[in-house]
């Protein structure tokens, strides 16, 4: 007797064209036996027989057998290449059209190959202006550790909206470096910034922001839009240190006033100034024997800077002076108009010496027309030396 298990190979074989069990196990049987009805391919293909009707009908439909119309149904299997036909087609088409895939992906495949050996692809993600800042926003508020930023204006209004963030971070620990165009210290957004941020001024031009070294966002001055790199490889890394640089090279603010930014901007370039080695020397020089061309060298340099010492007051240039003193957190400036002098006091934590400050202001107040005497006093010790400017006429 036969029986389906004897052909457990063709079922199978039969099942990866796309007939079930059953399907397959009728039509070997009815290729085998020919016409039959439906209770004898129940029986030759041990099928149950409440599965037979169902199963010749997909048969049917499938065009693998046909059915008689008359009582008792007689069932007979289509001859196999014409019911495969169809199918072997369709598998061709499909073979035909992997093969081009898979040209496609060797294509792919070849074209990365010329990539050198040992090289990754890396990607990153590109915000539109409002995601920038809500990502910004949600990161500062995230972090655990450090918060190192370069900012331009653009960079510095957007640092500046994430204020509750920066202020969790700061109560979390985290420390913050900002190394600042300077730009921004005519934009009143610096002055909203929570007061333990570490702030430098110095010569930059774009927009990174560093998150506990694992996270970093550039930010586009031109549109807004940010770049979001969560991993930190090799490019981070060269990142990471540029930050390092910038912040060595930048000059260190401890104080800005949040009265008049024009000020602090002059007292931050007089600063630069007075760090400069060349113009160190040179106001040395110049206090030494301020009639020297030392003098008007200097003079010319603060000019070209911004500073128009020849059109200003004394109580300007005093003030700038103090905010200069303040921002280096090195010591202040007092004015005691009822003794006609000025005393420069320096900070006891501070090791930046004041008395380059009491030549320039020496030389300033000389280049307006008024002439002064300095005199040094040491005050018991506490306070380190102060320098005191005798005017030698009263300021009208």
């Amino acid at each position: 007797m036969y029986r389906i298990y004897d052909n457990t190979d063709l079922v199978g074989n039969l099942e990866e064209l796309g007939l079930s069990k059953y399907e397959a196990g009728a039509y070997l049987t009815l290729i085998r036996r020919g016409s039959l009805a439906a209770s004898e391919i129940a029986y030759y293909a041990n099928l149950p027989r409440t599965k037979v009707y169902p199963t010749l009908k997909k048969l049917e439909k499938k065009r693998l057998s046909t059915i008689s119309q008359q009582k008792p149904l007689i069932c007979n299997a289509t001859s196999p290449k014409e019911a495969f036909n169809e199918i072997v087609k369709l598998y061709e088409r499909r073979l035909k059209n992997m093969k081009k895939i898979i040209d496609k992906l060797q294509r792919i495949n070849d074209e990365g190959g010329r990539r050198p050996k040992g090289s990754e692809e890396k990607r990153y993600l590109v915000l539109d202006p409002n995601s920038a800042l809500e990502k910004v926003v949600n990161v500062i508020a995230a972090s655990r550790s450090s918060i190192n930023a370069i900012l331009d204006p653009w960079g510095m209004r957007l640092f500046s909206q994430c204020h509750i963030s920066l202020i969790k971070a700061i109560t979390n620990g985290v420390k913050i470096k900002l190394v600042l165009a300077n730009q921004c210290i005519e934009n009143e957004n610096l002055f909203s910034l929570p007061e333990d941020i570490d702030i430098r001024i110095g010569d930059v031009s774009s927009n990174i922001i560093i998150i506990d070294s694992n996270i970093m966002i550039s930010i586009d001055s031109n549109n807004g839009k940010a770049a979001v790199f969560s991993s930190m490889d090799i490019f981070g890394s060269l990142n990471i240190n540029n930050f390092q640089q910038e912040w060595t090279n930048a000059m260190e603010v401890k104080y800005l006033t949040n009265t008049n930014p024009n000020v602090t901007l002059k007292a931050i370039k007089l600063t630069k100034i007075i760090e400069n080695a060349f113009l160190s020397t040179t106001l040395l020089e110049s206090a030494l024997n301020p009639n020297s061309e030392y003098a008007a060298v200097l003079m010319e340099e603060i000019e070209k800077s911004g500073i128009k010492i020849s059109k200003a007051n004394v109580d300007e240039i005093l003030t700038v002076i103090d905010s200069a003193l303040r921002i280096r957190h090195c010591g202040s400036l007092k004015h005691d108009k009822n003794y006609n002098i000025v005393s420069i006091q320096p900070i006891v934590s501070s090791s930046r010496p004041v008395l380059p400050w009491a030549y320039l202001l020496f030389l300033c107040l000389k280049h307006i027309g008024i002439e002064s005497k300095i005199m040094q006093n040491s005050k018991d010790g506490s306070v380190g030396e102060v320098i005191h400017l005798k005017l030698l006429h009263p300021i009208p």
